[in-house]
This record gives structure tokens, C-alpha cells and sequence, in this order.
């Protein structure tokens, strides 16, 4: 119960620094689009893993998935919140560092580890095809890198890449978790955390889909 309420504290701080902000300057920033001006406030739609979201912001605050009566989770809203607000100034450098590059990541790295690195090897570690099919499922691009490497749009100005290097005889299978450096000085390291774990679990998400319709 006491990380349900650390949520919606979360979320409420969020949602107040939004209603006291300057909404298109925030859309421009993150590469969102404002859909629509009322009396009773204003409508941001922004991508998040490829899916359309709207950000409704007048006297209240709330995140709905765009065209979808699917309910968002608290987490997700949160975070869409947070890129809203801190979407990286900086252009994309296409230089990408680790998770430990980024500023408190060191700090976070055992979580972080935890909720990516660790789910992610366990699905795709000897599945290197199925990681291939499913991030083209997801959206990824294939990019250079290990033995596959994807990348992934997860926000408008947040890349992510997983970069897989299969396993032999004498090395365990490993994943290099990339971010451009941009991401510095934005998102802070739990909410990369919280990010790159929703795509991993979407990744598996599909990977499941996909063993559940292959022919027997």
C-alpha cells in the first residue's frame, strides 16, 4: 500500500508542476502535439512505445490512451507526466551511454539491473530470433551492434537500444542497454529505470503472444 501512495504523491506533484506550466512550449520540447484547446484546459497527445496518449491538463490531470477506453496504469502515467516536463533539451548526440553514465545511475543500478537486465536475458538470452521478431513487433529498428542490436522511439526524443551478444560454450549471453546522451540532465535515473523495464516486459509481452500462436 505505502508504494501505491508514493505513486499517487508522485503523480499529484507531476500533475500540479504541469497545470503550472506552459503547455506548448512543454509539447514543443517533447516532440508532442496539442490537440485541442478548452475552457477547461488543454489536450497533449504524445507517443509512448509507439501508442498514442492524450495528457488532458485543467483543473485536473489525467492521462487516457488516445482513440482507447483501456485504462493506463499509474506508473505509466507518471512517467509520460515526467517526460512532458523533462523532455531532453539537448539534440540527440547519437553517442549512447549505460544506464551507469547517467546521472544517480549508479546508484540505481542494482534495480535497474534488476528490472531489465535480468527479465531481458531470461527471455531473449538464447532466444535471439524471438527478440528480433518481437522488437520489429514493437517498433524497433535494427542497428548495429553485439550479435542483434534494436533500437526503439520509446518517447519522441528518447531512444533506447538493446544490444544482445549470444552466448557460447565458454560466455554466458549478455545485453548492453544504451541511451543517447541527451537523456543527461532530463529524465532522472529511476524514471529511466522505470522506462527501459516497460519495454523489456512489453518485448516479453509479445514474445509470449508470438509462442502462443506459433504452430504445434
Amino acid at each position: 500500500m505505502a508504494r501505491q501512495d508514493d505513486y499517487k504523491e508522485s503523480f499529484r506533484l507531476a500533475a500540479d508542476e504541469l497545470k503550472g506550466s506552459d503547455l506548448k512550449r512543454l509539447a514543443a520540447g517533447a516532440e508532442a502535439e496539442v490537440a485541442g484547446e478548452e475552457e477547461e484546459g488543454v489536450r497533449l497527445r504524445v507517443a509512448f512505445l509507439g501508442n498514442p496518449f492524450i495528457v488532458s491538463v485543467g483543473d485536473t490531470v489525467e492521462v487516457l490512451r488516445d482513440g482507447s477506453g483501456d485504462p493506463v496504469s499509474l506508473p505509466e502515467q507518471i512517467l509520460i507526466c515526467h517526460y512532458l516536463l523533462r523532455a531532453p533539451a539537448e539534440p540527440e548526440s547519437e553517442r549512447f551511454i549505460t544506464f551507469r553514465e547517467i546521472p544517480d545511475g549508479q546508484f540505481y543500478y542494482d534495480a535497474f539491473r534488476r528490472r531489465t537486465r535480468d527479465p531481458f536475458l531470461s527471455a531473449f538470452g538464447n532466444e535471439g530470433d524471438l527478440f528480433r521478431r518481437a522488437a520489429l513487433m514493437l517498433g524497433g529498428k535494427l542497428v548495429e551492434g553485439g550479435d542483434i542490436a534494436m533500437q526503439f522511439r520509446v518517447f519522441p526524443r528518447v531512444p533506447v537500444r538493446l544490444v544482445l551478444w549470444a552466448g557460447d560454450e565458454e560466455f554466458p549471453p549478455e545485453v548492453g542497454i544504451l541511451f543517447d546522451s541527451n537523456i543527461r540532465g532530463s529524465l532522472s535515473a529511476e524514471d529511466v529505470a522505470v522506462l527501459t523495464g516497460m519495454l523489456v516486459y512489453r518485448l516479453m509481452g509479445i514474445a509470449r503472444q508470438v509462442h502462443a500462436t506459433a504452430p504445434r
